[in-house]
């Protein structure tokens, strides 16, 4: 079996190893010293500033967006969504629920943002900007310096979903101004669906505490707190955790820029593969994450017919089902791995 995915994604053989083992009762000094160290890694290679607040949620990364969300927004604010997809459509769904007034940058399929669609909502008072920065429906990246150039001119804050974007495309929370970054287990980090993050600036968390939570479970605040001492408010996926440790300890160890560098390059050599097989790519900015391939009616039966030969990417929904297939490039994969779906997709398309 060979993923292609954008999550779960092919994982690293220590991380399976160390999934087969016995997991230890996590209300320990030694657990909370490993959750204060996986606090202090992720801070480094997200550029958080020393006072940011890391809360570890047993939850799915739309549990995450919904926390941002909810403890961080009410409904005397109103907020600009960027919608090019599936995940944008979801904050705006989740403000919904929350009563939060939003307006939207509502992106057509292949349409680029630009900072002429922004222009038209500057001087409304809006509270904050919420983008996921890896729109993964499209594979489209947005541009974090234009976003963030544009939240820091009208004052707005920035909450960013950096799910398929954290390790594979540049961001850093302080130099890109980020209030509020959304990660999830699943992704580049290669590890068990489970374990989502929220890590927020001081600013953020300043106005989190002032904001009673809508939920009991999502609190963020009591994720804080207990964070301070290296344990969380319920019982939490105890092996990812330790899986999420071992791993970002793995990637600080090789150097952030390499690790975005590496999977850089292997978006590349598949998209030169892929043009030259005669598939067509967008040619709006794309993530390292993942690679979007247009087909002509018939993305469905290319899917069908990769799975019959233990080759699985990841297909699209709604309008794009037959239209687009995604191709990610996170995970435990070499340029080997796609030279054998670029000769399976080859012959398929033939």
């Amino acid at each position: 079996m060979r993923l292609f995915t954008v999550g779960p994604v092919m994982m690293y053989p220590e991380t399976l190893e160390e999934s087969g083992r016995q997991l230890p009762y996590f209300r320990t000094a030694e657990f909370s010293a490993m959750m204060l160290d996986s606090e202090a890694v992720l801070k480094r290679l997200l550029g958080a500033e020393d006072a940011s607040k890391v809360a570890f949620l047993t939850a799915s990364g739309t549990g995450a967006m919904e926390a941002a969300v909810s403890n961080t927004l009410t409904s005397d604010d109103k907020v600009l969504i960027i919608i090019g997809g599936g995940f944008g459509r979801r904050f705006a769904e989740i403000c919904d629920v929350h009563n939060i007034p939003y307006d939207s940058v509502d992106l057509e399929f292949g349409e680029t943002l630009t900072g002429d669609r922004l222009e038209a909502f500057r001087g409304r008072g809006y509270s904050a900007l919420l983008v996921n920065i890896d729109e993964t429906s499209t594979g489209q990246l947005y541009d974090i310096h234009l976003l963030s150039d544009f939240c820091r001119s009208e004052g707005m804050m920035l909450i960013v979903d950096a799910i398929s974007s954290f390790l594979a495309d540049d961001l850093d929370m302080e130099r890109d101004g980020i209030d509020e970054i959304i990660l999830s287990s699943q992704k580049a980090l290669s590890l068990e669906p489970g374990i989502s993050m929220v890590v927020v600036s001081p600013r953020a968390y300043d106005r989190i505490r002032m904001i009673p939570s809508p939920s009991y479970y999502l609190d963020l605040d009591h994720y804080f707190i207990d964070q301070e001492r290296g344990q969380t408010p319920f019982t939490p996926a105890v092996g990812t955790l330790i899986n999420l440790n071992h791993m970002l300890h793995m990637v600080e160890s090789k150097g952030l820029d390499r690790k975005i560098s590496e999977t850089a390059a292997l978006a590349s050599y598949f998209r030169e593969g892929a043009r030259r097989i005669g598939l067509i790519i967008p040619d709006y900015p794309l993530s390292n994450a993942v690679t979007p391939v247009l087909f002509d009616g018939n993305a469905t039966e290319v899917f069908e017919s990769l799975r019959e030969r233990g080759i699985t990417v990841t297909p699209s929904g709604g309008d794009l089902k037959n239209r687009l297939l995604r191709v990610g490039h996170i995970g435990n994969l070499s340029e080997s791995d796609y030279d054998i779906l670029l000769k399976e997709l080859e012959e398929i398309i033939g």
